[in-house]
C-alpha cells in the first residue's frame, strides 16, 4: 500500500527515512492518545472546577493544573512510545534495504541469523541498543514523581 501511495506522489518509499518515521508515528501517536486519554480520565473534575472558581481561564486549568498533573503520565508515555519505535523491526525491515540504513534491530538479526553467527556479538549489541532507553529514563526520572504531590481533592 505504502509503495503504491508512494509512486502516485512521486517518491519512493524504499530506503526513505521520513517515510519510516511517519510510520511509526501513526504507529505510536494512537497507543499515547489512548494512554493519555484513560489517565485524564482520572483527574477529578473538582480540581479543575477550583481552579475555575479561583479566576482562572478554561485554558489557565490546562496548563496551571492539569498538565502540571499530567507530567507523570506525559514522561511514561513518551518513555513508552520511544521504545515502541526504538524496538520496532517489521517496518524498518519492509522499507530499509540499505545495510548502511538499517536499524538496530534489523542489525542485531542479521548478525543472528548469518552463516556463522556469533551470539557475543548479539548480546553485546542488544545491551547496546538499551543504553539510549535508559539514558532517556534516567534523564526523565524526575518528572515521574513531580505530578504525584502537585495536588489533590481533599476527601
Amino acid at each position: 500500500v505504502f509503495s503504491q501511495i508512494g509512486m502516485k506522489l512521486g517518491f519512493s518509499v524504499q530506503d526513505n527515512i521520513p517515510v519510516l518515521i511517519i510510520t511509526y508515528l501513526a504507529q505510536t501517536i494512537p497507543v499515547a492518545l489512548y494512554m493519555l486519554a484513560n489517565y485524564f480520565r482520572t483527574i477529578p473534575a473538582e480540581i479543575e472546577q477550583a481552579g475555575l472558581i479561583d479566576g482562572c481561564s478554561r485554558m489557565g486549568v490546562i496548563w496551571r493544573i492539569t498538565l502540571p498533573l499530567s507530567v507523570p503520565a506525559l514522561v511514561s508515555v513518551a518513555i513508552y512510545t520511544f521504545m515502541i519505535a526504538w524496538n520496532e523491526f517489521l517496518y524498518a525491515l519492509v522499507f530499509l534495504n540499505s545495510r548502511s540504513m538499517f536499524t538496530m534491530p534489523i542489525k542485531i538479526n542479521t548478525i543472528f541469523n548469518s552463516p556463522s553467527p556469533q551470539p557475543h556479538v548479539v548480546m553485546a549489541a542488544s545491551t547496546v541498543m538499551t543504553v539510549p532507553v535508559v539514558i532517556l529514563f534516567l534523564a526523565l526520572e524526575r518528572f515521574l514523581e513531580k505530578g504525584l504531590t502537585a495536588g489533590g481533592v481533599k476527601g
